[in-house]
């Protein structure tokens, strides 16, 4: 599950975790950090009010269905963002 939640100094983060299971043979971690000039990109590309606090179009993006197409744009950087990951294996 991808987690969101804003940073302390208004930056969008998203988490996700995966821990060692029948499935997986380690335990990983990462994080997409997003500043708030992406803002605007995220709701344009999912066509959500611009006015909105960006956990509710978050979380909009989600209830409609649209959270992989979500995850994705953050995996391959069309939404631009920093990336950070552990592993332990």
């Amino acid at each position: 599950m991808l987690y969101a939640d804003l940073t302390s100094d208004g930056k969008l983060l998203f988490e996700f975790e995966i821990y060692r299971n029948e499935r997986f043979d380690f335990d990983y971690e990462f994080k997409h950090t997003v500043d708030q000039e992406e803002f605007p990109h995220i709701r344009t590309r999912f066509g959500l009010g611009h006015d909105e606090p960006i956990l509710s179009v978050i979380q909009q993006i989600n209830d409609s269905g649209r959270g992989h197409e979500l995850e994705r744009a953050l995996t391959l950087n069309e939404i631009k963002n920093e990336l950070w990951t552990w592993v332990s294996y």
